[in-house]
C-alpha cells in the first residue's frame, strides 16, 4: 500500500450500527451485568453505543477525524481523535462497540505485524495472520478490560469456528471465562454480507461456558444447540489424505482471466490460448452428476457463464492473447494477487480436478459434479483430487448424502459455505471409512 494507514482507516471496513441493534446490544449486556463503572467505546463512530448503557463514565475511540469531531458523546463521557491501539489507558469494566471487519490482505503489513506481536506478547496468546482485523480488537478489549471485566462487540458470527480464530478461542477456553454468543437470523448491516452477532465475553465467570443463542428477525431471544445446527457440532478440520479438496484458482481477477465465450470471440482468441473453467455452479441443475463436453456447452457457454481460463501462465502466447492482456488497464489490474506475480498475467495454475465441488450453498449442502470435460475450478468452486484408483460416484454419492447445513456455521444471509479443511475431513472419513459403496448418509 502506497500510503501506510491502520486499516480500519479504510471507509468501506467502517458500518454503523442501527440504533435498534444498539438498544438491543445493551439489553443483552444487561443481563450480564446490571451497571458499568467505566466503558471504553473501541470504534466510537459518532457514540451511539453511549445511548442505551448504565454506566457512570464513557470513553470512545475514533481513528476518523471527522466523525470524532461530529460525535456526541454524553455528559459523563468523552470522545478521543486516535487510534485505540495506542490508547494507554486501562482496567475498563467494559469494551464494547461494533469493531471493523477487514480482511488479513487490507490491512497494512507493517502495522499488522507489529499489532499481532504487541497481542501475541501481552496476552501470550497465538494469532493466525490471516485473521481478519475485528479479532484484533477482540483480542484487545480483553486486554483493557480488568480482572473481572466485559467483551461485548458485534462481530461476524464466524469467529466462533474459523480456523483463523482457534488460537484465541483456545485461550479463551484455557482461561474459562463464560461466553454468550448470539447469532443474527437476518442482515443487520446494508450491503454487508456477513451474518453477525452479538458476542460477549464475561470474564468475572469461570465456568467454561459457551452459550449459543439465535436473535430472531423480531428480536426474540432463541436458544440454539450449538454453534451449528447440527447437535455434533461444526464439521471438524482435517489436512490433506489421499483424497483432498483444493481451493478454486485465484488468478488475479476474474474479470481479466475468465472469459464468456461471446468475450473470448470478441479478444479474438482461438481455443488454444483458453482452457475450459468453472467459477460458478448456480447455474447447474441439482440432479447433473457429470460435467461433460455436451453438459459444459449447454450450461456455460452457451448461457454466457465465464467459461474460458486465458492461458497467460505459459511462457509462449499467441499474438491475440498478448494483445488482449497489453489492453488491460492498470487500474483494473490493481489487485493484491495480480502484484504478486511477475509478470502480473502469470499465475501459478492448478492441475484440473477429478471432481467440482461448490464450496458456497444455500440449503442441505453443495453441488458435486464428476469432472469429464477436464474444466479447472475456479474461484468459490473447488477440486476434488486423488492420489490413487478411487469411485468418483461412491464419492459423488457420498457427499450428496452430507447434511452440511447442519454442520457447517451460517456465513451469510441464506448462504453456507464449506472450508477446504472441512472438506478434507469429509475426504478423510470417506477413505479412511472404507465408505465406496455410496448412498451411505453422513449425520
Amino acid at each position: 500500500m502506497p500510503n501506510p494507514r491502520t486499516a480500519y482507516e479504510l471507509s468501506e471496513s467502517q458500518v454503523a450500527t442501527p440504533e435498534d441493534i444498539v438498544a438491543l446490544f445493551w439489553r443483552l449486556v444487561n443481563k450480564h451485568r446490571d451497571h458499568l463503572e467505566s466503558v471504553l467505546d473501541m470504534g466510537a463512530g459518532d457514540c451511539r453505543f453511549a445511548k442505551g448503557g448504565s454506566f457512570d463514565r464513557y470513553v470512545g475511540l475514533e481513528i476518523d477525524r471527522k466523525r470524532a469531531a461530529e460525535a456526541q458523546p454524553p455528559k459523563n463521557g468523552r470522545i478521543i481523535n486516535g487510534c485505540v491501539f495506542r490508547h494507554q489507558e486501562a482496567g475498563y469494566d467494559a469494551c464494547i462497540g461494533n469493531p471493523p471487519y477487514a480482511r488479513h490482505h487490507d490491512i497494512e503489513p507493517g502495522w499488522k505485524e507489529q499489532t499481532i506481536a504487541r497481542l501475541e506478547r501481552e496476552l501470550s496468546v497465538s494469532l493466525n495472520r490471516h485473521c481478519n482485523l475485528y479479532l484484533y480488537f477482540l483480542c484487545l478489549g480483553l486486554l483493557k478490560t480488568c480482572d473481572d471485566g466485559l467483551v461485548g462487540l458485534v462481530i461476524p458470527y464466524e469467529w466462533v469456528s474459523r480456523p483463523s480464530a482457534k488460537g484465541l478461542r483456545k485461550y479463551i477456553e484455557t482461561q474459562r471465562w463464560n461466553v454468550t454468543v448470539y447469532r443474527f437470523q437476518r442482515p443487520i448491516f446494508r450491503g454487508v454480507m456477513t451474518t453477525a452477532s452479538i458476542s460477549i465475553i464475561d470474564k468475572a465467570r469461570h465456568d467454561g461456558q459457551w452459550k449459543y443463542y439465535d436473535i430472531t428477525p423480531c428480536q426474540s431471544v432463541v436458544k440454539r444447540c450449538g454453534a451449528a445446527d447440527s447437535e455434533e457440532g461444526v464439521l471438524d478440520y482435517a489436512e490433506r489424505g489421499r483424497v483432498w479438496g483444493l481451493r478454486g484458482l485465484s488468478p488475479g481477477s476474474q474479470k481479466i482471466f475468465t472469459l464468456t465465450e461471446g468475450e473470448r470471440v470478441h479478444a479474438g482468441l482461438g481455443m488454444g490460448d483458453v482452457v475450459p473453467c468453472v467459477t460458478t455452479l448456480r447455474s447447474v441443475p441439482r440432479s447433473l452428476r457429470t460435467l461433460s463436453r455436451a453438459s459444459f456447452q449447454k450450461y456455460f457457454v452457451r448461457t454466457g457463464q465465464r467459461c474460458w481460463l486465458i492461458r497467460s501462465n505459459e511462457t509462449r502466447r499467441s499474438r491475440a492473447l498478448a494483445a488482449y492482456l497489453a489492453s488491460i488497464l492498470p487500474k483494473d489490474r490493481d489487485t493484491h494477487t495480480c502484484q504478486h506475480q511477475v509478470p502480473w498475467f502469470k499465475y501459478q495454475p492448478h492441475p484440473a480436478p477429478r471432481m467440482l465441488f461448490s464450496s458456497g450453498f444455500t440449503r442441505f449442502g453443495p453441488k458435486v459434479l464428476v469432472n469429464s470435460v477436464g474444466a479447472h475450478a475456479v474461484g468459490s468452486v473447488w477440486g476434488i483430487h486423488t492420489k490413487s484408483r478411487v469411485s468418483l460416484r461412491s464419492l459423488q454419492s457420498y457427499l450428496l448424502g452430507i447434511n452440511f447445513e447442519k454442520q457447517v456455521v451460517a456465513h451469510a444471509k441464506t448462504l453456507k459455505k464449506v472450508e477446504v479443511r472441512q472438506l478434507n475431513a469429509v475426504l478423510n472419513a470417506f477413505d479412511t471409512q472404507g465408505k465406496r459403496n455410496g448412498g451411505q448418509r453422513h449425520r
